[in-house]
Formats: structure tokens, sequence, C-alpha cells
């Protein structure tokens, strides 16, 4: 997402300063809040922000009321009105996802959904999307305990639960790719095979991929967000048009495609 940011930023030097801000997890709220209050402090004329989720809408609300133009990024946020959204449609995102999932597996075949931040839109689409395509389709669905968190050791931790409650288990999809990773990188596919499926377009989720250790993954494009999300903002400050809703799409990688994208985010 920085990367997207900078790449407006070199493309259009002289428009506006671009400060960049990042909390070490991506569930640290009051990190987050306390950016978006300094930022204000600070005489910010608009923020660029990928959410955390509805913790930090009191600090979002009294910014928009210090006139700081808000372009929401990757997460939207229910019950706040940001001025401009670039972000995945996740609900699209999610079907397709499914979609793709029902050629993939049989019906008697068990797969497990692992969620992410339950609460986050944008994560809770990715589940229910897959959800509701494989509903009547003969697939068993289960759903994780533990949410992951988008982390790597506890999708790992969430598949063995999986696993020991559900000892047919044939597939494992994630609502995001680190956790994915995290189950084919580990022990637990020696023992159990599992047909894997994840969500993001990391790079390291392309080369599990194209190594035949993951099926597929529905890639975002973080630079299109921020890029796109940056150029509203500008546009915003400058008096120019701009568009309020930016849908950045989502494109399969799968065997056939994923050796292109094991270096880089798109």
């Amino acid at each position: 997402m920085i990367a997207g940011a900078k790449k407006y930023q070199t493309d259009n030097p002289t428009q506006v300063d671009i400060s960049y801000l990042a909390c070490k997890t991506n569930d640290d709220t009051p990190c987050q809040i306390a950016q978006i209050q300094d930022s204000v402090t600070k005489g910010t004329k608009a923020i660029v922000i990928a959410n955390m989720g509805p913790g930090v809408m009191p600090a979002l609300n009294a910014a928009k009321a210090a006139g700081v133009k808000i372009v929401l990024v990757d997460n939207n946020l229910p019950g706040f009105t940001p001025d401009a959204i670039s972000a995945t449609d996740n609900d699209k995102g999610g079907v397709l996802a499914g979609d793709y999932i029902k050629t993939q597996l049989k019906s008697g075949d068990t797969i497990g959904l692992m969620e992410a931040v339950r609460g986050v839109p944008a994560l809770d689409a990715r589940i229910n999307g897959v959800k509701k395509e494989l509903a009547g389709t003969g697939i068993n669905v289960v759903i994780g305990g533990a949410e992951t968190k988008c982390d790597a050791a506890t999708g790992a931790s969430v598949a063995q639960d999986l696993i020991t409650k559900n000892p047919k288990l044939t597939a494992i999809y994630s609502a995001c790719d680190a956790p994915a990773e995290g189950v084919a990188s580990s022990d637990i596919v020696k023992n159990h095979p599992l047909k894997i499926f994840g969500y993001d377009g990391d790079p390291a989720m392309a080369q599990l991929i194209a190594d035949g250790k993951a099926v597929a993954t529905m890639a975002q494009s973080p630079m299109k967000m921020t890029n796109l999300g940056v150029q509203a903002a500008v546009n915003m400050i400058l008096g120019k048009p701009f568009e309020t809703s930016i849908d950045t799409g989502v494109t399969l990688w799968d065997k056939s495609n994923a050796s292109q994208f094991t270096s880089s985010w798109q």
C-alpha cells in the first residue's frame, strides 16, 4: 500500500506532501487512533487510511468535524461516511472465490473456512461469499473456531484444530493469505494433505501456488487502492473532481498464472 502511495507521489511530485504512518500489527487500534489524532493536530488536509474497524470511528468522525477529508482504502467502515473509498468489492470477491472453489471440490468434501477479524466487513464478506456459493453443492462447510488475525502461525493452529474436529477435512480457505501460507508451509500438510485457498494476492502465496503447495488465491491490488485513493484525496484538496467509490478489482491466481506474481505486489 505504501508503494502505491509513493508511486503517486513520484508521478506527481509537486502536488502535495505525503506522510506515511503504520502500526506494528493489524489490530493495534489505539496506535491507529493516536495516528489519526496526531495527523489532525499537525494540520493534515486529508487522511487515506486502511482502518482497523469500529474502534477508530470516533477519531475519524472528529477528524471529519475538523475539516479533514477521509479516504478509506481496503476496508469500509459501517456507520461512517467517508469522502471516498478505494477498495476491493469483497462481496463480489468472496462470491468469485466460492465459485472457483466449487470447481476444485466435489460433493462430500469438507472445507474449513478460517475467519480473519470478525466484524471487519471486508474480511467477513470474503467468508460470507464462499458460504453463499457452496450452499446446496453437497460440499460440507465448517468454520474455524479462533480468528486468525491474518497471522501465519495462528492460521496453522486454527487449521490443526479444524482437522482435529473434522478428520475428513479436505480443504481450507482463509480470508487472508498469511494464515493459508502458514498451513501450506507447516508439517500439518505432511500428515493431512489439504487443498489450500487464500485471499489477498501475497507474493509468498503466489510462490506456494506455483510450487503446487496451494491451489489459488483471490488477488487484490493494494497498490491500486492507495494509488487511486491518494489521487482522490489530492483532488479533494485541490478542488478537482474525484471518484467517491473506486473498485480496484480482484484477480484469480492459480497454477496457470501464479508464477507471474511471485516477486511483487500488484
